[in-house]
């Protein structure tokens, strides 16, 4: 018996899908607030016949802090994906991530050690990761550090990470994914997918930042081939290509028809923005559309290694440009989007 925390977002909902198609049975963890329409549109994204798996989840609604009901929900599982976090670079979501994403996934682990659970994989993020220098790739022994370049999502997931090897050092068997951006077809109001959204109604502006990219299958699967195998207790960066901002902006705007961004930002121009949004956002209540955390993500050059990976298992990963152009396929077929060429 398999439990998937987070399965209602967007990696959760495609490792339920690739855990059903090897014939695992699985457990799967929402909040009550949670909308699993979504999971059902990534049953059908790729394959129609998919569709039929759907009915075998079993789900279950509670909070991840909430102790009791998380020991009582492991009491017949042998292993556990831990994919719930909340991704927000808004200062209001601070103490909300602090409890989903450290305090949740330390009440889990505590509670799979208690239930014996056989091993844990844990959805970290390069956030947890620390820094390189110019012209160096960050690689898994790249410690997290104190910066100001810290998001505080970054710092609730590192600090999620320390309670996992914690847990580990207690005897419990894990293994640690860091995917870098993962791209795939979710809610495109929200997270990762929201790149989407925005590059359907176009964009005007573009950064140099670089940072990595992955596609939501290669993070399933990865996952899946490290809890079978015998790996264990150690951390894997999980990225296909690292990229600049504007060349992953270009490959959705071509993909929806759309013209590409041609307004090059600066850090200047964008910092007036998202003062004028954080200003904005005290008299309308809404959240900003930017962020300080943000900005200073779109202006980092950041590169990523996938080499431990990718020796271990020799995967092969989907070149981002695919994985655009499949992406925007689904979307443009699941919300009848126009396919019109704007000025």
């Amino acid at each position: 018996m398999i439990l998937v925390t987070g399965a209602s977002g967007l990696l959760g909902s495609h490792l339920l899908l690739s855990l059903l198609k090897k014939g695992y049975q699985v457990k799967a963890l929402a909040t009550a607030e949670s909308s699993i329409s979504k999971v059902l549109s990534a049953f059908t994204a790729y394959n129609d016949e998919d569709e039929k798996l759907y009915a075998q989840i079993n789900w279950h609604y509670g909070s991840i802090t909430d102790t009791e009901f998380i020991y009582d929900l492991l009491a017949d599982v042998d292993y556990v994906y831990h994919c719930a976090a909340i991704v927000s670079f808004s200062p209001r979501d601070i103490e909300k991530m602090n409890d989903t994403n450290t305090k949740g996934t330390e009440v889990l682990v505590n509670m799979c050690l208690l239930r014996k659970v056989k091993k844990f994989c844990h959805v970290s993020s390069v956030a947890a990761l620390g820094k390189a220098g110019i012209d160096e790739f960050v690689t898994e022994e790249t410690y997290f550090v104190n910066s100001p370049q810290n998001s505080n999502y970054g710092i609730s997931k590192y600090n999620a990470e320390r309670e996992v090897w914690r847990a580990s050092e207690e005897g419990l068997k894990i293994v640690v994914v860091n995917p870098s951006v993962i791209l795939g077809p979710g809610n495109w109001h929200s997270g990762s997918s929201n790149m989407f959204r925005n590059s359907f109604k176009g964009l005007k502006f573009f950064s140099d930042g670089i940072t990595g990219f992955v596609d939501v299958r290669d993070v399933a699967n990865i996952m899946i081939h490290l809890m079978e195998g015998n790996v264990e207790n150690e951390r894997f960066i999980v990225c296909s290509e690292n990229l600049k901002y504007a060349e992953v902006f270009n490959m959705m705007h071509d993909a929806f028809g759309v013209r590409r961004p041609y307004i090059k930002a600066t850090e200047f121009m964008a910092s007036l923005v998202w003062r004028f949004e954080k200003w904005k956002s005290y008299f309308t209540g809404k959240q900003p559309l930017i962020t300080k955390e943000t900005v200073s993500a779109a202006f980092q050059q950041v590169k990523f290694s996938n080499e431990k990976i990718k020796g271990l298992l020799h995967y092969q990963f989907i070149p981002v440009n695919k994985s655009v152009q499949e992406i925007c396929r689904i979307y443009t077929k699941q919300s009848k989007l126009p396919r019109v060429l704007k000025d």
